[in-house]
């Protein structure tokens, strides 16, 4: 075969390729949502002169190829194979694998994103608290502080140390000493709550507390978390489990966003993308848990991250009521008219995911 037969036939498959995809392409049914990436994918954009001339349209319907491409799934996967087992890279995407756990990689560290949540913090202090409150806050380590290898990682002493000479008003309970990488799960950045009774009681000892360990464990439903659709290489699979007893069973939770009633564990959640909600409901402005077996005439109110969504239920057992609020969904300067403050213990839970990336705190 000379040169100009193989010039013919490799630009005739190439040709061919190409059509095959563009046809495939056309008569796929467009996916709305992408289990493995936890989000909605881009729908085709709607046409109009408008959009047409300013470029928008161009721009959406580039997302909506590239969401919408054939085989997409199989593609990130050859993707990331290439990288890992080919070109020997360390990460893709910031996520690597470690004793069978997927791992963000979290760095650098963001000293503007710590004062912004420092601030916001005193901001709060500043408008509800005062000598009545006790209060306190944590700090939750992500997965990356457990690995020792060479990879990067933030100067969590740092950002310890920071949070610390800014919140004078709060006592910090360092907790990082209460966890190691199996407290987490394999595929997701989030904690295990049946690995969390040893933070349970350092918070509880610290804020004069006495909570007993007396918990059934139930597993609820397998899942895979977010960092499996990441690095879709990976083939762990994890665990939803709770840790419940009578004092749990009994609390019911106001969602004061959808005026609902529920109970601590949302097993409704369990078919639901993201599994992690079955604690608390997920991510919510404002909730009252309400503890009929409740002994201490305080109340505490929670700040939290979705870290705090799994760890409060083993908190809520000497309060009659616990308020938990997320300031991601809720601006602080109208909790005023959902919640009282005085007299009340609070505690912070935030996570160092959030505290180095604090932008989405309002």
């Amino acid at each position: 075969m000379n040169d100009r037969i193989k010039d013919i036939v490799v630009t005739i498959s190439f040709l061919f390729v190409i059509i095959v995809i563009l046809i495939a392409n056309l008569i796929k049914a467009d996916t709305e949502i992408s289990l493995t990436e936890r989000r909605r994918l881009q729908e085709f954009p709607k046409f109009s002169i408008n959009e047409l001339l300013t470029g928008n349209f161009f721009e959406k319907f580039e997302k909506y190829s590239m969401d919408q491409f054939v085989r997409k799934e199989a593609l990130r996967s050859l993707k990331t194979n290439i990288e890992m087992k080919v070109l020997k890279k360390q990460d893709s995407n910031n996520i690597y694998e470690y004793d069978q756990k997927l791992i963000e990689q979290i760095y650098p560290l963001n000293e503007k994103s710590i004062m912004n949540i420092t601030n916001k913090m005193n901001e709060i202090y500043q408008s509800y608290l005062d000598e009545t409150n006790e209060i306190y806050y944590i700090i939750v380590p992500d997965k990356n502080y457990f690995v020792n290898d060479n990879h990067l990682k933030l100067d969590y002493t740092k950002l310890q140390n920071t949070m610390i000479n800014n919140l004078e008003w709060a006592e910090y309970i360092n907790i990082f000493d209460c966890l190691d990488l199996s407290c987490y799960y394999a595929t997701d950045s989030h904690w295990k709550q049946e690995r969390l009774q040893k933070v349970a009681n350092k918070i509880s000892a610290n804020m004069n507390l006495k909570l007993h360990e007396d918990y059934e464990e139930k597993k609820i439903v397998d899942f895979k978390g977010v960092h499996s659709g990441q690095f879709p290489i990976s083939t762990e699979t994890d665990e939803i489990r709770i840790l419940t007893n009578e004092v749990i069973e009994n609390c019911t939770v106001y969602n004061y966003e959808t005026n609902t009633t529920t109970k601590i564990y949302d097993l409704g959640k369990k078919n639901s993308s993201d599994k992690y909600d079955i604690y608390l409901s997920g991510a919510v402005p404002i909730l009252k848990i309400e503890n009929p077996n409740g002994i201490l005439n305080k109340e505490l109110i929670v700040f939290r991250d979705s870290y705090g969504s799994s760890l409060v239920p083993l908190l809520v057992e000497e309060y009659q009521n616990v308020t938990v609020i997320d300031t991601r969904y809720v601006s602080p300067k109208i909790l005023d008219k959902y919640v009282e403050f005085e007299n009340k213990d609070i505690l912070f839970i935030y996570s160092t995911l959030l505290i180095n990336n604090s932008i989405s705190l309002k």
